[in-house]
């Protein structure tokens, strides 16, 4: 059923100013909020191959949702390997990534090179890290998210299509993602210190950090340092998944003071990249044999998180022995934010293979042997941790 809201459309809409009022009438627009609108299939979709390393872009059409009257529209592309488009939640990752770009009108030239990166991180989320990306046409899902633009009104998602022949290549673009990623800002050391983020193990691109942020405070982002991203560069996008009170001009700002993950993706565009910054709530969590065999986010295994900068996140009472698994949470696999502690320091796993445990598969030195009634405290301002 659609719901039906009325609103006051201002300058947002190009439309003359309307008084408010309770009681809509013939001056008043009504905003239908519809529940989807159509995504056409391309006419040549079956029968042609989109090799996207020598394509420059892959048309999309669709009808603008049925908002009432005309209104400038905002669509983002969604992409599963999946049909069936599955949504994150608190034990399950989304199965589909939404592209950076976005698009203003109803016909959408998605850019190849984008779309060639997105599938190999799909492929990468969903296969062993042995799994070649295959060489052959595969099938693509695709469905867009619609937005009255600048509102946050009319969200809507169209219907899903198979783009049933799609040829991807695991070097299609010369541009490589990057291997570093820098934040710096008032929340570090006053705009003195570059302070690298950790890489998401196995996603390449994909880089996350933990960081308490005063009110207000700002900050940039670069794949290297003294690059300055920052907030009104058209790469980058921003969602803000922790009511951190994202806002800014030049630089970007946090207004809600607290503990946040921020969470940056680089994805290649051609011969450049675009960049999708998401703010996560600041959540540390034990997993595995000590608190009696729990391998996902269970919140009674959820660290307290501390109420300053230098401050303590800690775990939860151990019940039984073995080693300590830990990880912050996002929308990736638990153990591509895993970390450990190596002579008192946090430890990130990174790229680094931990197959069956950190003692077996890297060293005894990287391994925490817990116990019942033993809890961890983590300082991730300071970098260091310790078992007690």
């Amino acid at each position: 059923m659609k719901k039906i809201f009325n609103i006051i459309l201002a300058s947002i809409f190009a439309l003359p100013l309307f008084t408010a009022c309770e009681t809509d009438n013939d001056s008043n627009p009504i905003l239908h909020e519809p529940d989807t609108f159509t995504l056409n299939t391309p006419a040549y979709a079956a029968n042609n191959v989109y090799d996207l390393k020598n394509a420059k872009t892959v048309e999309l059409t669709c009808s603008q949702p049925d908002y009432g009257f005309p209104a400038p529209t905002t669509y983002t592309v969604q992409v599963s390997l999946s049909a069936e488009f599955q949504e994150a939640t608190d034990d399950v990752k989304a199965n589909y990534i939404e592209l950076g770009s976005v698009f203003t009108s109803a016909k959408l030239n998605v850019d190849a090179s984008e779309l060639n990166a997105t599938l190999l991180e799909l492929w990468a989320a969903a296969n062993d890290e042995n799994t070649a990306f295959p060489t052959d046409p595969i099938n693509v899902y695709v469905r867009l998210k619609a937005t009255i633009t600048d509102s946050g009104r009319g969200v809507c998602l169209s219907n899903v299509i198979e783009l049933p022949k799609v040829l991807g290549s695991a070097d299609a673009s010369s541009l490589a993602p990057p291997k570093t990623m820098f934040i710096i800002g008032s929340m570090i050391e006053d705009w003195g210190v570059w302070k690298p983020m950790t890489m998401v193990s196995g996603l390449d691109g994909q880089f996350w950090t933990m960081v308490y942020f005063d009110a207000n405070s700002e900050f940039k982002f670069g794949t290297k340092e003294k690059e300055y991203i920052g907030m009104t560069d058209s790469r980058l996008t921003i969602t803000d998944k922790a009511n951190a009170g994202i806002e800014g001009d030049d630089n970007i700002k946090v207004t809600t003071a607290g503990w946040y993950i921020v969470y940056i993706k680089a994805a290649v565009k051609g011969d450049d990249y675009v960049f999708t910054m998401t703010f996560y709530p600041g959540e540390v969590y034990l997993f595995g044999v000590t608190n009696g065999g729990v391998w996902a986010y269970d919140d009674g295994w959820k660290f307290t998180a501390p109420d300053a900068k230098d401050g303590n996140f800690v775990s939860p009472a151990m019940v039984a022995s073995g080693e300590v698994r830990m990880c912050v949470k996002t929308e990736v696999d638990w153990w591509r934010t895993e970390f450990t502690l190596y002579d008192g320091n946090i430890f990130y796993r990174e790229n680094i293979a931990v197959n069956d445990s950190w003692g077996a598969d890297v060293g005894a030195g990287y391994s925490i042997q817990g116990s019942a009634g033993k809890i961890m405290q983590l300082n991730f301002t300071a970098g260091t941790g310790e078992m007690k």
